[in-house]
């Protein structure tokens, strides 16, 4: 059985910058490796794309963190997981579960597990309740993001329009709703410095 782990809790690192062993400004390469399991170790080199542009990448299963340019924690990206399963052939269906976690160590969301905020309108329902407002905005296809600020931190959710099977009670049938598929939270102190 593995050790414990404490959970990181995504708004006390938007509304501080830590939670748990992250701290955005803090953490270097050792302590995000730290946080990985070496067989979910997917990259650990530069990394450039059309969105981010870091210095640094390390990838897990389901979690990207990017660094500064001196190599301190800037940005995170989770890739939530539906738990599926399905037995004798039959079509994988949706067991009402959901995980979203950095490395070993699960996430919350105030205290509260991220099937709270699985579908669109569960999130906007949880973030109301909690006091945590931002804006709602459309991306470029079937998409939605809701976007929480607090200083130079960003936390944003993004739903996309999609088809779930889940167990009826004589066949499959498709939940179709805005579900979380990816979460990032950025801290923009931390900027990108071009060389002069």
């Amino acid at each position: 059985m593995g050790a414990h782990v404490d959970p990181i809790d995504l708004v006390e690192l938007l509304r501080t910058g830590r939670s748990g062993p992250v701290e955005f400004g803090k953490n270097d390469r050792q302590v995000i490796r730290d946080l990985i399991d070496a067989d979910d170790l997917r990259a650990d080199n530069h990394f450039a794309h059309n969105d981010i542009s870091s210095p640094w990448c390390i990838c897990g299963d389901n979690c990207e963190f990017f660094f500064s340019p001196d190599f301190r924690l800037r940005h995170i990206k989770l890739i939530p997981r539906m738990n599926m399963g399905g037995f004798g052939g039959l079509m994988m269906t949706w067991l009402g579960g959901l995980s979203l976690n950095l490395g070993r160590h699960p996430a919350t969301l105030a205290g509260s597990q991220p099937i709270e905020v699985h579908s669109l309108p569960r999130a906007l329902r949880f973030f109301h309740k909690a006091g945590l407002t931002g804006p709602i905005g459309g991306g470029e296809e079937r998409d939605v993001s809701i976007t929480l600020s607090n200083g130079s931190r960003e936390l944003e959710l993004r739903y996309e329009l999609q088809t779930v099977p889940v167990s009826g009670d004589t066949n499959v049938v498709f939940e179709i709703d805005y579900f979380l598929a990816a979460v990032w939270i950025v801290d923009n102190s931390l900027v990108d410095h071009e060389a002069d």
